[in-house]
């Protein structure tokens, strides 16, 4: 009989959570409200389930020594954050800004050259409001602060 690894309860958790999302998402009385929360759920739903498939069906090696699951605790603690981080700014300062801002950021902290992280955020703002806006016809939360600051 195969252990549970730990981070397959964590990998269950965000699926339960998509799960929630696509649910909810369902009863929602528009379809323009139901599209992003049933897409977003729908995809964390199935990479989970992919991620915890191959957890199960992995060839198992060595165990892991604590210090390695330290290790990859914090890694996901750290993902955590910027996840949560991004929801705040999401919230507070609205899309538009917000994705910019954590795009560049996380790129230059994890390595990436100005150029490069400049012209990815260029390319992944313009592909969320071509998608959003004028194709789907929904318009970006704004956010709270930007939004009280234009009345």
């Amino acid at each position: 009989m195969r252990k549970i690894k730990a981070n397959a309860y964590i990998v269950m958790g965000i699926m339960a959570i998509a799960l929630m999302a696509i649910v909810s998402s369902l009863g929602m009385g528009h379809w323009k409200s139901k599209l992003l929360p049933l897409i977003m759920g729908s995809l964390i739903f199935i990479f989970g389930a992919i991620e915890l498939l191959t957890g199960i069906f992995a060839t198992g090696g060595e165990p892991r020594k604590d210090e390695e699951s330290k290790r990859i605790l914090r890694g996901y603690l750290v993902t955590g954050v910027w996840v949560g981080g991004f929801v705040a700014a999401i919230f507070l300062l609205g899309f538009l800004i917000a994705i910019p801002l954590f795009v560049l950021s996380y790129m230059r902290l994890h390595g990436s050259t100005w150029l490069g992280a400049i012209l990815i955020t260029i390319f992944i703002l313009g592909f969320m409001y071509v998608i959003s806006e004028p194709l789907a016809g929904i318009e970006l939360y704004r956010g709270i602060i930007p939004t009280y600051f234009s009345e």
